[in-house]
């Protein structure tokens, strides 16, 4: 959590990366650069710069946000090959519920410029 002023305007990518830092630095050094840390947000901390400082720092990372009205339409087209069991915190698969990789050449589902390897 950060304070900020009342008057302080919108979360910026620099509050993101500020509350971060010292999340991270609660951790044991040598998990502060670690894939085995998972940075969780939601819309507000989808931002270029923010995605970019965690990519730097080799930190997997999810974003939640709401889907465009053609979601529906762009998921449908994922081949079937492309999904995988979603797992929950325990490594077992959740019921229901899968995994598609949107970076492949004929997967249908751009996210303009990302890093290789986000997933829907």
């Amino acid at each position: 959590m950060l304070l900020r002023p009342g008057n302080a305007g919108a979360n910026t990518a620099a509050d993101h990366v500020i509350v971060a830092t010292a999340a991270l630095a609660q951790l044991p050094r040598r998990l502060r650069r670690s894939r085995s840390v998972l940075i969780r947000t939601d819309s507000g901390g989808g931002t270029h710069a923010f995605l970019d400082w965690l990519h730097r720092r080799r930190l997997a990372y999810s974003v939640g946000f709401t889907l465009p009205d053609t979601a529906a339409e762009a998921i449908a087209k994922v081949p079937a090959g492309a999904w995988t069991p979603a797992y929950d915190a325990d490594g077992q698969p959740r019921d229901g519920a899968w995994v598609g990789r949107t970076d492949r050449a004929d997967g249908p589902v751009r996210l303009a410029g990302r890093h290789a390897g986000p997933r829907a």
